[in-house]
């Protein structure tokens, strides 16, 4: 394993940042990302990193992260229920008001301040997203995320397991599309740098959270980022042959 990438012990794995590894300019859209995600973090300790910006700290060289213009994150239930009836407690709101502009509990979304970027917040019930996945994550977080860590900021991110799950299960819904299409590419940019890195992909957990006909769009996206056969074992690995 790359320990310059991913470092594990014990049943958890940190995560290094492209700006905790190389020196990014703030200016730079990672940089400026980046930024969102430690004011964030201050607001909301407890959220969950996810979509294309989460999908893009996995991607590495010799493959470049797809360019995105919001950030995606998981909130608890208690956390989302109170932004969307606006009753946040008075330090939370404090702080929030402080790092971002008035929040849109319509559409579910927080402009930062400083950047201009947009962070949609979801939850258990957003629409795009499984409900069993996202319930999993919360109910099992330390065997669902890793831990990003960046020159100023930290916080959870989906393994790329459930990110996969997530991406395949939204390519599906429309596999023509241009969401789609971009889901397509994440997932076969994250499967390249794993497999470029040496890192395991637990196949078993991402295909527990498919149904059949997903299962099969999956494995022919494997196929393809994989550019030859793949030895499977114990349904658990994948491991180019």
């Amino acid at each position: 394993m790359d320990d310059d990438f991913l470092i594990c012990e014990d049943d958890r794995c940190v995560l290094l940042a492209e700006d905790f590894l190389d020196n990014v300019s703030e200016e730079t859209k990672a940089g400026r990302f980046n930024r969102v995600i430690n004011d964030l973090s201050k607001v909301y300790p407890e959220a969950v990193l996810v979509g294309a910006v989460a999908a893009a700290k996995y991607v590495r060289n010799p493959d470049r992260p797809r360019e995105t213009e919001d950030i995606d994150v998981l909130l608890g239930e208690k956390d989302f229920a109170e932004f969307l009836i606006d009753d946040i407690p008075e330090e939370k709101l404090k702080m929030l008001n402080a790092f971002f502009d008035t929040s849109d509990s319509l559409n579910h979304s927080l402009k930062h301040k400083e950047t201009g970027i947009y962070v949609d917040l979801l939850s258990t019930e957003s629409n795009p997203i499984r409900k069993r996945i996202t319930r999993h994550v919360f109910e099992n977080r330390d065997q669902s995320t890793h831990i990003l860590i960046g020159d100023k900021h930290s916080m959870d991110i989906l393994k790329p397991e459930l990110l996969l799950a997530m991406k395949t299960n939204r390519f599906c819904k429309d596999p023509k599309s241009e969401k789609a299409l971009s889901d397509r590419m994440d997932m076969i940019k994250i499967l390249r740098t794993l497999s470029e890195k040496n890192i395991p992909l637990d196949y078993g957990l991402v295909k527990s959270f498919l149904n059949e006909h997903e299962w099969k769009k999956l494995d022919e996206i494997v196929h393809e980022a994989a550019g030859e056969p793949l030895k499977v074992q114990d349904g658990k690995g994948i491991q180019q042959k």
